[in-house]
């Protein structure tokens, strides 16, 4: 009895180094907006110190995504995205990239996306505050808003199955075109993959 009591402790320790108990949603995290419903505002800076709302971006096609510079699966897409930034930079579209990880700096974010050649802004959401907002789980997960400031499009940024292999359908870009066209995203949601936000 006391072997197996022993045992039980042992797997159970073990079970806990391989799936630690941090990066699960807090009591905090609320639903994500249902698709045609306005998408909130938020006030967050830059790696250049600039504060960017969505507000700001009012009557624009702007893209959210979700990102952790620590994640295998989010950095896989940035170079897929920087793409989608360029080909919709002519129309307007604003392509900003949230990381709500909790233990990564500002510096390390700047640092990382001068060494990938990142060409949109992140922003550094501080306590993982508006990710709580979003219903936010994974990086990377991306929320389209439509130039009316209500949600178009929310999930995985393509249909890939491995971290750098990009997938063969953009939900994204289907969306971003969708919502310039002044149509209805097809799909509007799909289920995101990557890796957890490791909250505070």
């Amino acid at each position: 009895m006391r072997k197996n009591i022993l045992r039980f402790t042992t797997v159970l320790a073990l079970s806990l180094a391989v799936y630690p108990l941090c990066g699960c949603a807090s009591e905090s995290v609320g639903a994500a907006p249902a698709i045609g419903s306005v998408v909130p505002d938020f006030e967050m800076k830059d790696t250049a110190g600039l504060t960017h709302t969505l507000k700001q971006y009012a009557g624009k096609v702007v893209v959210l995504e979700m990102c952790s510079i620590e994640c295998p699966w989010s950095r896989g897409a940035d170079p897929h995205i920087v793409e989608l930034a360029a080909k919709y930079a002519p129309d307007g579209v604003v392509v900003l990239g949230i990381d709500s990880h909790k233990s990564t700096t500002t510096d390390q974010i700047k640092d990382y996306a001068g060494k990938t050649g990142l060409t949109f802004p992140v922003l550094k959401d501080v306590d993982n505050q508006y990710a709580d907002v979003l219903g936010a789980k994974t990086t990377p997960e991306v929320y389209v808003v439509g130039k009316d400031g209500k949600l178009v499009y929310h999930g995985a940024f393509d249909d890939r199955e491995q971290p750098e292999q990009k997938g063969k359908t953009s939900f994204v870009d289907n969306a971003v075109a969708a919502a310039l066209a002044g149509k209805a995203a097809d799909p509007a949601e799909a289920k995101s993959w990557g890796c957890s936000i490791k909250r505070k």
